[in-house]
């Protein structure tokens, strides 16, 4: 993501002027959080040639004849089924919050969409990367950024509304079937508040071995024990709003996988099958 949540300050600044403006009190920013972990290099093993259909190993193969491509994927125990497929087209006509979107193969995990089919709705999404490049520089630059541990502003693409993600935590190493990439919880906003609720949202963002596709794969994720941060007293100073994110995003860190809905260990087995073929 562009902007984390060290742009709390903007946030804050404005929270301040309308609290001003109702005549209630706001928290004032801190220069910049350090509730978000820093990145480090995630050591990635040696790259392999592209998979061919016969080395497929994918209960789930779907093809998407109009960008010459087959995307293949298993549902480990604990994940629910249900996919809707398509084939998305150069997505241009986009508001002032918005970024455009190149052509790309979407599998939409329908059991976890509550009816969404934006951007953001849960499923499997390929793209290819001279598109992207085209399209918005940086997106595949700040993916090898990450990996090497050059950069803690992770990738969202697609992208998430919100000026900063309040949660950033769980950033962690998963190959899919030929390739690589890392996957991170994260929840976003646009104000600076407290945690109000239990959802989080998993993104993972990948390229294939040969740099030719780049895979972004996105569920939401209950964190059941985040409750004991909501109802809280109140954050009234920015050292206080700081010290409460690094508490959540601490506790988010340090939680097991299987304290998480879907369990994180069925989720990235579920990424780890994830393969792309060339027609």
């Amino acid at each position: 993501m562009k902007i984390r949540v060290h742009t709390l300050a903007a946030i804050l600044s404005m929270s301040i002027l309308v609290a001003c403006a109702s005549g209630t009190a706001a928290p004032t920013p801190s220069p910049a959080s350090t509730a978000v972990p820093e990145s480090t290099a995630m050591n990635l093993p040696a790259e392999t040639e592209s998979a061919s259909t016969s080395e497929v190993e994918a209960e789930n193969l779907v093809a998407f004849d109009e960008m010459g491509i087959s995307v293949g994927f298993n549902y480990p125990d604990g994940i629910l089924q249900g996919t809707s497929t398509s084939v998305q087209p150069v997505y241009t006509n986009f508001g002032p919050t918005e970024l455009p979107y190149p052509q790309h193969a979407r599998i939409l995990f329908t059991a976890y969409t509550n009816g969404a089919e934006d951007q953001t709705a849960s499923g499997i999404r390929i793209y290819r990367v001279e598109e992207i490049n085209a399209l918005e520089a940086g997106v595949v630059e700040n993916l090898f950024a990450v990996m090497e541990g050059q950069a803690d502003h992770h990738t969202d693409f697609p992208r998430f509304s919100g000026a900063s993600a309040l949660i950033d935590a769980q950033l962690s190493e998963v190959r899919i079937q030929n390739g690589r990439g890392y996957r991170y919880l994260f929840t976003t906003s646009f104000a600076a508040e407290m945690v109000n609720g239990t959802g989080t949202t998993l993104m993972y963002q990948g390229i294939t071995n040969d740099e030719k596709y780049f895979v972004s794969f996105l569920i939401p994720v209950d964190a059941p024990f985040l409750s004991e941060f909501i109802g809280v007293p109140l954050a009234t100073t920015p050292e206080e709003f700081d010290a409460y994110y690094q508490s959540v995003n601490e506790r988010v860190n340090t939680a097991a996988p299987d304290e998480f809905t879907p369990s994180l260990h069925e989720i990235d087995e579920l990424i780890s099958s994830i393969v792309i073929v060339e027609h």
